[in-house]
């Protein structure tokens, strides 16, 4: 029997449920990382680089970040309060207001007309290295916003989610990088945080989109429990939009990490190191939905994200940025989301809802990291 051709690694997960007013959430927040010594000097102790942010003062910054998601800067008041630090000592501010490299992922929609239990469901593998991120699902419950779950960046931001009113929320990179960014604003997870707390719909966060300052090069998918979807993709401030609906041909809807629709495939010149591995995946993900559909199940999409490449979504690649680091599937329907920390061919699935105990659960899971290569650089 050969060798595997990975390494087993050990990594902590931690399901956050918060409650309150934003500030009471920040200092909760606070309150459970003063019981890890390195995270909280992590997060405690950044030095704020305005001029390289291109803010004249840290109020100015405090502002526009206020501006853009209302009440966040409360929520870091409370956590930066709690560690008894001022709030520019947060790292929050020089990765989310200067380019920076986001995760790859895959993600994808079956809207209800195309399950076999006519249920809406949304399938999404988040790949990254497993040392640059925060490794935390948060379900959160503030007053006067929306409640949301979905996986937390730099604590505050949001990478992905589902909130009470039945949004979706999630993204997958533009396979993009090193292309300096003309266009000011924030990066992906300030703005998906932002539509989590407020919107209701796809129309809605459509809406609010237009109002919001968004760079880098990413695709944003938005879908509903009133059978709608969106994937807008973004290039450095430029949008185009492809909306979703039951009566369409295909009521399925899917982004990797090149750019899809006709206006936008002129920007994919400047993806050099993974369009090769983002066109394998749109093939397989085009041929899996054609060999189900009529009436594809909830256990063919678990199916599809938890087989390993080139056969389903799940990576193994963490060394080269391209590793499963969770996978989550989302039944709007019902309003649950089955996720799954590290890699799900080796780590189990686990259902969580909006409704779930106010506390803090850890979970060990297993990282497969491959001694090879991403293929098809």
């Amino acid at each position: 029997m050969g060798e595997p051709n990975y390494n087993l690694v050990d990594l902590k997960f931690h399901h956050i449920v918060l409650e309150g007013t934003h500030y009471e959430v920040g200092n909760q927040l606070a309150e459970f990382l003063k019981q890890d010594p390195g995270a909280k000097k992590f997060f405690s102790s950044a030095t704020t680089n305005l001029k390289r942010l291109g803010f004249p003062d840290f109020n100015t910054l405090w502002e526009y970040c206020e501006e853009c998601s209302p009440g966040l800067t409360d929520e870091i008041q409370g956590f930066a309060d709690g560690l008894g630090v001022t709030p520019d000592k947060l790292p929050f501010w020089n990765w989310t207001f200067s380019p920076s490299l986001g995760g790859e992922c895959s993600q994808l929609v079956l809207l209800s007309s195309v399950t076999k239990d006519e249920h809406i469901y949304v399938g999404r593998s988040y790949e990254w290295n497993h040392k640059e991120e925060d490794m935390k699902l948060f379900t959160t419950r503030v007053k006067s916003k929306a409640s949301h779950i979905g996986f937390s960046c730099l604590l505050f931001g949001r990478h992905d989610g589902l909130n009470e009113h039945g949004l979706v929320v999630s993204m997958t990179g533009g396979g993009i990088f090193g292309v300096p960014f003309k266009h000011r604003g924030p990066m992906f997870w300030l703005p998906i945080r932002a539509l989590l707390d407020q919107c209701t719909t796809v129309d809605h966060a459509l809406e609010c989109l237009t109002t919001l300052p968004l760079t880098g090069y990413l695709t944003l998918m938005f879908v509903d429990k009133q059978n709608n979807a969106a994937f807008v993709e973004v290039a450095d401030g430029v949008l185009s939009v492809n909306q979703i609906t039951p009566t369409d041909d295909e009521a399925f809807g899917f982004s990797v990490n090149h750019f899809r629709l006709p206006d936008m495939q002129g920007y994919n010149k400047m993806n050099v190191g993974i369009i090769a591995h983002s066109k394998v995946r749109e093939s397989l993900i085009t041929k899996w939905y054609q060999s189900k559909v009529p009436g594809v199940t909830k256990a063919d999409v678990r199916a599809l994200m938890a087989s390993e490449h080139p056969h389903g979504l799940c990576n193994h690649f963490y060394n080269d940025g391209f590793g499963t680091l969770w996978s989550m599937i989302f039944d709007v329907t019902k309003g649950t989301v089955d996720a799954c920390f590290s890699a799900p061919t080796h780590n189990k699935y686990r259902t969580f809802g909006l409704d779930d105990p106010v506390g803090i659960t850890e979970y060990q899971t297993i990282v497969p990291i491959s001694l090879g290569p991403l293929p098809m650089r």
